[in-house]
């Protein structure tokens, strides 16, 4: 099977996946910019508004690039490119969680595991994004690589989306 009758079998997905991505995009910045001195005093709700932007960000880049009629090797290095960005935007924010002495959210241990998870499930969809990519050179096995980045991705910035929100509310509560 060529790469192109492989590719226009995940057409659909990837529209829809870049849809979403784009409508969660600005939902995201809608909700956060409602209350951006909340965003702006926590580290941490800083990190995760980050790291779930990336998220939906390279979800928008992978379908973009799935969608653009385009020869294996271009779309190849353009996964890899993907997935590498997303890792280098993302990591000062987990490193900030880890490092992070600021406790105004009052985080228990769970919580910070649960945080560190979120981060370490998109860091693990970049990298399943990159190998994609690297795999797209002389398989088909890429798109099953992206499928599961792609959805472990939305899974992840619709949880973290829910968590910035009440995270928001709580803060802005306690405040009033």
């Amino acid at each position: 099977m060529s790469f192109q009758t492989a590719v226009g079998g995940w057409h659909d997905f990837y529209i829809l996946a870049g849809t979403a991505a784009a409508t969660l995009v600005g939902l995201l910045f809608v909700g956060l910019s409602l209350h951006l001195r909340v965003v702006i005093a926590s580290s941490e709700v800083r990190s995760l508004a980050r790291v779930t932007l990336a998220n939906f960000g390279a979800i928008l880049f992978v379908a973009l690039f799935m969608v653009i009629p385009q020869d294996r090797s271009t779309a190849a290095v353009e996964l890899i490119a993907s997935g590498l960005a997303s890792l280098i935007i993302t990591t000062p924010s987990l490193a900030a969680a880890l490092q992070s002495q600021d406790r105004t959210l009052q985080m228990r241990p769970r919580d910070r595991a649960r945080l560190l998870l979120r981060f370490g499930l998109s860091a693990a969809s970049y990298l399943a994004v990159t190998v994609a990519g690297v795999l797209l050179f002389s398989s088909s096995q890429a798109f099953t690589w992206l499928v599961v980045a792609t959805v472990v991705l939305l899974l992840v910035s619709l949880r973290n989306t829910w968590d910035l929100l009440v995270t928001v509310g709580d803060v802005t509560l306690a405040r009033d």
